[in-house]
C-alpha cells in the first residue's frame, strides 16, 4: 500500500512525514516507490544517513549509477558524488560551486541518462541555494495543440560540451570522449507508467534535428517558457537532513545561487532503470 504522504507542489511532489529511510522495510519501499512514480519528486525530512545507508536505500530502486565526473565521487563510495562549494586546504570538495544553475535534466548528454537522482542535504546555507523542479509530464499534457503537434516526432541533440559552456566546468579529455553527442526524442514515454512528457535540458541542448540554430532556439524557448510556468514548478528550500528523489524522465530542475561565503554540501546518488535496462524512448 502507498505510504502516508502529502502533495506539496502544484499537482506533483510528495512529502513523506515521519519516515526513517535507514530502516525502511521492503513493503514500505514498495509503497514509497508507487507514490514517487506517480508524483515524480519525493521529499523526506530529518534524515540521518551514513554513506552506507544512503547507498543501500538508493540500491533498493535500481542499479547504482556512477557519474562520469569521477573526480568529485567519494573515493570509498564512487556511487556518491559531492555537490559542494566547500574548500579544504585550498581544494574544492565537490561539484557545481555556488552560482545559479540553469534548468537541466541530469545526464541528458548520455545515451542512457540516469533514471532517478537523489540529493541528500549535509550542510545547507540559511538563504539561497534552493532547487526548483518542473513537472514536464503535466506540462506536456497542457501544451497548446499547435505546440504539441510541433513537438511530436522531434529529436534533439545534447552534448556534454554544452555543460562546459553553461556551467563553466573544466572537463578532462577522457570524460569528453566517454560522452559523445547524443540525440533523444523531444517527447518521451515513461518506461513504467506509459505517460508522455517533454524531454528538455537547456544546459545540454544543442539543436533539434533538421533545424537551424534560430528555429531550434525559437521552438526550445517556447517549450521552456511553457514548462517552467507557475502551474508546473515547485521550489525546494533545503534543510539539513533533507533527501529529495526525482524521476529524470518526467522532471527538470535548476538551482538558485547562494552566498559564496556560505557552506553547502549535498551528496548525490542515482539509479538506472530497474534490471539494468536502458530507459525506453
Amino acid at each position: 500500500m502507498p505510504l502516508d504522504h502529502r502533495i506539496i507542489g502544484p499537482g506533483f511532489v510528495a512529502e513523506f512525514p515521519d519516515i526513517d529511510l535507514a530502516t525502511l522495510s521492503d513493503a514500505e519501499t514498495g509503497g514509497l516507490r508507487e507514490v514517487w512514480l506517480a508524483h515524480k519528486v519525493a521529499v523526506f525530512r530529518n534524515q540521518t544517513l551514513s554513506d552506507d545507508a544512503l547507498v543501500r536505500f538508493t540500491r533498493r530502486f535500481g542499479p547504482l549509477f556512477v557519474h562520469v565526473r569521477a573526480q568529485f565521487n567519494d573515493a570509498a563510495r564512487p556511487e556518491i558524488m559531492r555537490i559542494s562549494n566547500i574548500r579544504e586546504d585550498g581544494k574544492v570538495m565537490g561539484e557545481l560551486g555556488d552560482g545559479e544553475l540553469a534548468w537541466h535534466t541530469d545526464q541528458a548528454y548520455s545515451a542512457e541518462p540516469v533514471f532517478a537522482t537523489l540529493l541528500y542535504g549535509i550542510e545547507v546555507p540559511d538563504d539561497g541555494g534552493a532547487t526548483w523542479f518542473c513537472d514536464t509530464a503535466r506540462a506536456y499534457d497542457a501544451l497548446p495543440q499547435a505546440l504539441k503537434v510541433r513537438a511530436g516526432g522531434q529529436r534533439q541533440t545534447f552534448s556534454i560540451e554544452r555543460t562546459v559552456e553553461t556551467q563553466n566546468i573544466a572537463l578532462p579529455d577522457d570524460q569528453r570522449r566517454a560522452k559523445p553527442p547524443v540525440t533523444h526524442p523531444l517527447v518521451r514515454t515513461h518506461p513504467l507508467l506509459g505517460r508522455k512528457s517533454l524531454y528538455l535540458s537547456p544546459s545540454h541542448a544543442v539543436r533539434f534535428d533538421g533545424m537551424g540554430d534560430a528555429e531550434s532556439r525559437e521552438l526550445h524557448d517556447a517549450l521552456l517558457d511553457h514548462a517552467t510556468g507557475p502551474d508546473f514548478v515547485y521550489r525546494h528550500a533545503w534543510r539539513t537532513g533533507d533527501l529529495v528523489m526525482y524521476d529524470n524522465s518526467s522532471t527538470m530542475h535548476r538551482r538558485e545561487a547562494f552566498d559564496p561565503a556560505a557552506r553547502r554540501m549535498l551528496k548525490r546518488t542515482g539509479f538506472e532503470f530497474p534490471a539494468g535496462q536502458a530507459v525506453p524512448v
